[in-house]
């Protein structure tokens, strides 16, 4: 080998150990990447993967949950669409583990407060087709295959005579008035029916006049109850008392919600209602149900005080807020992150199929996103006093969809928002039951 040939080899020795040292370095230990940015740097280091969003799969991986839900007797679990497969699946998950291992029992639902009485009966034995069911008992966008699992799991846990506190399926919402057969209004005749009979003929007028959009009838039927507390509750009992009013008091919110005078007034109605909903089951389950599961969009679940709804700041507090601000550390806020994927949308003429829109740089998603791992939690409370947690309180956009799929992103701080968010990388639409158009 002559000299010119030695010397391009050891050159080139040289260089390709040169080139390994690098990457090595730049991969850093057990291959994880580096990154001048401390931000994504500290992210890295602190996420926990997830091995699965399905039900069923080993606990495992949801133990570290359990320390960092502590002693909050209020979680709200979140969502950045309400079409999303893997989201459902994943808060499915969550729940089952919630209510196995931690002893919670009533689950809070962005669904009408009526209605969701009749999902609560069949899950606590109740006959009938659960199809029809859920026709009856859940709004259009929960009509799902994942959410009709959810269901018949919880049916099937309390089945179980072992598990002696019971599963209890509340709503919290108030804004579809809806018809006769709704759960608040069966409820109220029914209290008036056993204490005050001679009025449900007046009571039964008033609500049918309410279907007519009379506004004031409702409130009629609530100052009557209001009225004659004592002899009511001599009657019956205080805690028959407290629901019946509490159903009366739903139904003037519904009409409240169906009069606003534009979107944003309804949400701001709608996130205040529903936080005087939640306190209300959360204070009047008292020894039997004190731990809670609050299921709704992110948007609902963020300790937001500021509430910017479509861009516009209202200055008010969202649930979330209410909640915090009422409950403090008892309530503990779960926000999720999408990067990739498609997910199911509802309008008032089609169930469809939406594709995420890429996350634009310096996004919360895109920098989640950044992370090499398709599925994990970040505790957002453990962030180090510094540039990392000056980014988390910063206001960044924070990717949220609409039940139709409006881009309902809004900047604001995550840190402040969320304890919690749970990173999912690729995700498929929910399996609507109703007809895709």
């Amino acid at each position: 080998m002559t000299t010119y040939k030695r010397s391009l080899c050891y050159f080139l020795m040289i260089l390709l150990c040169l080139t390994g040292v690098l990457t090595a370095c730049e991969q850093g230990p057990a291959g994880t990447s580096q990154t001048n940015d401390p931000v994504k740097a500290w992210i890295e280091q602190n996420v926990v993967p997830l091995n699965s969003v399905e039900p069923g799969s080993s606990d495992e991986d949801l133990v570290h949950l359990q320390k960092e839900i502590g002693s909050a007797s209020i979680v709200g679990l979140g969502e950045q669409t309400h079409g999303t497969h893997e989201i459902i699946m994943l808060k499915t998950r969550l729940t089952q583990f919630l209510i196995t291992r931690m002893n919670f029992r009533t689950f809070v639902m962005e669904n009408d407060w009526g209605m969701s009485s009749i999902i609560d009966a069949y899950i606590n034995g109740g006959s009938g087709n659960l199809s029809d069911i859920m026709k009856q008992g859940l709004l259009e966008a929960w009509q799902t295959q994942e959410y009709q699992a959810l269901i018949i799991w919880m049916r099937a846990y309390n089945a179980d005579p072992t598990h002696t506190t019971k599963i209890h399926f509340r709503g919290m919402d108030c804004y579809v008035i809806g018809q006769g057969d709704r759960g608040d209004f069966i409820e109220v005749d029914n209290y008036i029916q056993h204490v005050d009979p001679a009025n449900l003929p007046y009571v039964k007028n008033l609500y049918l006049s309410m279907k007519k959009k009379l506004a004031d009838q409702p409130q009629q039927v609530y100052n009557l109850l209001k009225a004659h507390q004592q002899s009511y509750e001599q009657r019956s009992s205080p805690a028959a008392f407290a629901l019946a009013l509490q159903n009366a008091r739903i139904i003037v919110e519904a009409m409240s919600c169906a009069s606003a005078s534009s979107n944003t007034s309804l949400y701001i109605q709608r996130d205040a209602l529903m936080a005087e909903n939640v306190s209300w089951l959360h204070d009047h389950s008292g020894e039997s149900h004190p731990k809670m599961i609050v299921w709704a969009h992110d948007m609902h679940i963020a300790n937001d005080t500021t509430y910017n709804f479509s861009g516009e700041l209202t200055g008010t507090n969202n649930l979330g807020a209410f909640l915090r601000q009422r409950y403090h550390q008892d309530y503990l806020a779960l926000g999720t992150s999408l990067y990739h994927g498609s997910y199911t949308t509802y309008t008032a003429n089609a169930v469809q199929t939406t594709s995420l829109a890429p996350p634009q740089e310096g996004t919360y998603t895109s920098v989640f996103g950044s992370i090499n791992k398709p599925l994990y939690s970040l505790d957002l409370r453990q962030t180090p006093a510094g540039p990392v947690s000056n980014w988390f309180n910063q206001a960044h956009v924070f990717t949220a969809n609409g039940v139709g799929g409006e881009d309902v992103s809004m900047p604001g701080p995550v840190k402040q928002w969320f304890d919690i968010i749970v990173f999912l990388r690729d995700t498929t639409p929910a399996h609507s039951l109703l007809k895709i158009n």
